[in-house]
């Protein structure tokens, strides 16, 4: 059995150990685990059982999938984030990375040691842009704070609600005209036509993640909007994500568009400890069942064949075999798969139907785009709590 969990010096003296993450290759449950006592546990009693002690999680996740190509070399790998650029994230290269920064406007970028430390220097950006000094004084003080939260965008919220409730009431006199053309989108006070606390000069783009100035045109448009009963059936666009997706330390989001700055859009991680894309993509669907009204037809469009194929095709053979498939196994996801055609049969009782449409995935289909940039949104949240979670558990651990 290979471990390597005593580390020795040139004295003889025992060294105090930096973060550790125990690789189980082969064992009762393979997987990474981050004290010893876990680990002795899915080894204990297991033949030719195969464990190993890392100082980074990316080492132990790749010993435990095999990969003998990472060893401790990759600790030293620089990690590039993105925290403003054509696409934020986390890049194992500067070439990957460069590609995001190049001829965008503004960019924010920094290498890293540890990817949880880029994964939190991304998240910075993403959460909450601040803020905290303006060249023009309000209400005769030089620092107002204001808060316009990206995850609330994203959800199709309105972004200008934080800043509304941050300003302060002045004292009667008269407000100094503030030119936002400078600052970016929705970080600036807001103009004296907002309404309900919305800036109508800026839109958040579904597919970017981003908040942008409005152009001349778009300000001027003008948008028909419907003003009695809708009686047509509900449109609603589903994803999934899972990053890492069939790999130890995998997170997924969930993501339902039903149009632009719609309340009802959602972007949230996939709850449970399987995170695959196949159950994030069925409880995409589920969700959205949950939101439409029982009684109100729907059309559900999804680029995930087997999403629809679980809820029609192969259902009724699944329900002859008693949740079986073909090979005499039970079927996969079935926790979310029962209560989401339960839920159709529901809505089929009341009159109301439900219709799947497939989608080609990033084919650029408005809508598909809009759900897919949710999801990936939600499963990077999730990443990047993951990443804290285990940070803080080894810094727990180091104080032992």
């Amino acid at each position: 059995m290979d471990d390597s969990r005593s580390t020795s010096t040139s004295s003889g003296k025992r060294k105090r150990s930096g973060p550790a993450f125990y690789a189980v290759r082969a064992g009762h449950k393979p997987g990474v685990y981050l004290n010893w006592e876990d680990t002795q546990k899915q080894v204990a009693g297991f033949k030719n059982a195969s464990c190993k002690k890392f100082t980074s999680y990316p080492e132990a996740e790749a010993y435990v999938k095999g990969d003998e190509t990472v060893n401790t070399k990759s600790s030293k790998q620089k990690h590039y984030a993105v925290q403003q650029g054509r696409v934020p994230g986390v890049y194992d290269t500067w070439e990957e990375a460069k590609q995001q920064v190049d001829g965008w406007k503004p960019v924010k970028h920094k290498s890293f040691a540890t990817r949880a430390e880029a994964e939190a220097f991304v998240a910075a950006g993403s959460r909450a842009i601040t803020i905290s000094t303006f060249n023009t004084p309000i209400n005769g003080k030089e620092e107002v704070d204001s808060e316009a939260s990206m995850a609330l965008a994203r959800k199709g919220c309105k972004v200008g609600e934080s800043a509304a409730k941050k300003q302060k009431k002045n004292n009667g006199t008269p407000l100094a005209v503030v030119i936002n053309g400078d600052m970016e989108p929705g970080t600036g006070p807001l103009p004296p036509d907002a309404e309900d606390g919305m800036d109508p000069t800026i839109l958040f783009n579904a597919a970017t993640g981003f908040i942008n100035h409005k152009s001349e045109a778009q300000q001027n448009a003008k948008k028909l909007q419907p003003t009695g009963e809708f009686s047509g059936p509900i449109h609603v666009y589903t994803d999934g994500s899972s990053l890492g997706n069939g790999s130890v330390g995998a997170v997924a989001g969930v993501g339902i568009y039903f149009g632009a700055n719609d309340p009802r859009n959602v972007s949230e991680p996939l709850a449970g400890a399987r995170q695959t894309n196949q159950r994030a993509e069925l409880d995409a669907i589920r969700r959205a069942l949950d939101i439409v009204p029982i009684d109100k037809a729907a059309i559900i469009y999804t680029d995930s064949n087997y999403a629809i194929k679980s809820c029609t095709a192969w259902l009724g053979k699944w329900l002859e075999n008693n949740w079986r498939n073909a090979a005499g196994k039970p079927v996969d996801n079935r926790d979310i798969i029962e209560p989401t055609v339960n839920r159709i049969e529901e809505r089929k009782k009341v009159g109301a139907t439900t219709d799947f449409v497939w989608v080609k995935g990033h084919n650029y289909n408005e809508g598909n785009m809009a759900a897919d940039a949710l999801a990936v949104s939600a499963a990077r949240e999730a990443q990047i709590s993951f990443a804290m979670a285990v940070k803080e558990t080894n810094g727990a651990l180091e104080g032992l």
